[in-house]
């Protein structure tokens, strides 16, 4: 029996129980597993949906890491098989979805005109974010202006897959060089992504910048300007970032997980 084998009974067991979420503190994983976890585990990189054994032992049972509280010492599981090397993607069956009877859709007719929206934007290269002398993230210049951010995580090894976060901003020089560079006590995001940013870079990863600062929308078949000074156009053309990301599947999305 691997070292991992009893989360995986553990978590199966959830699945059959028709639980879609499974979150527990590390010092439960530890009664699960009869042993300690290693010193490793309080690092965020541990918990990657990765090849690695721990990772296989969640995946096999059909879940993925969905989020990582290392300050909490606790970790959320999600029912889903995103994660780990190109090679092995197809060699872990999940387990089977418990199935479960939805209720029939209510009858209800069409009003108003329907919605048919558009979205285009393009990434265009920022470079490279490094470590300074000091250990914080360095992200080059940054325009004073709205728009739309993307980071690729891409590891040492060959056999982790990429990570990806993408987000938005009414100023992308204050979110990345100030915010996640220098985050304050109460930031939670900024604290989680300076971490991460922190400890993929010491750690001999690479991470690649993108920015988008215009984007189009189609709307009814019309092109025009899509308004990122607005909250709602960052969002919507994040989100069909995001989307787009999840179809693709190049990476794990760390927005996502």
């Amino acid at each position: 029996m691997g070292r991992y084998d009893p989360l995986t009974a553990y978590l199966r067991a959830a699945a059959d129980r028709g639980q879609a979420t499974v979150e527990l503190g590390f010092d439960q994983i530890e009664e699960i597993i009869g042993s300690s976890l290693p010193a490793s585990s309080d690092q965020r990189q541990w918990w990657a949906n990765s090849s690695h054994s721990q990772a296989l032992a969640w995946r096999a049972a059909g879940f993925q890491v969905e989020r990582v509280y290392l300050d909490r010492q606790r970790v959320r599981f999600a029912r889903g098989t995103r994660g780990g090397s190109y090679a092995d993607r197809g060699r872990i069956a999940p387990s089977p979805v418990p199935h479960s009877t939805a209720p029939p859709l209510l009858d209800r007719q069409p009003v108003g005109t329907a919605v048919d929206v558009r979205v285009r934007l393009r990434w265009l290269d920022a470079g490279t974010i490094t470590l300074d002398p000091g250990g914080k993230p360095t992200f080059g210049g940054l325009d004073e202006a709205p728009g739309l951010y993307r980071m690729t995580l891409t590891a040492a090894a060959d056999d982790i897959r990429p990570q990806v976060y993408i987000g938005e901003t009414d100023s992308l020089r204050r979110r990345l060089s100030g915010n996640y560079r220098n985050p304050g006590a109460g930031q939670q995001t900024s604290l989680r992504i300076n971490a991460l940013l922190r400890e993929h870079l010491a750690a001999g990863g690479r991470v690649d910048l993108a920015l988008a600062t215009t984007a189009t929308l189609w709307l009814d078949g019309v092109e025009r300007p899509l308004d990122l000074t607005r909250k709602a156009g960052r969002l919507l053309a994040e989100n069909a970032a995001l989307v787009l990301a999840q179809i693709t599947d190049d990476a794990d999305i760390v927005n996502l997980g």
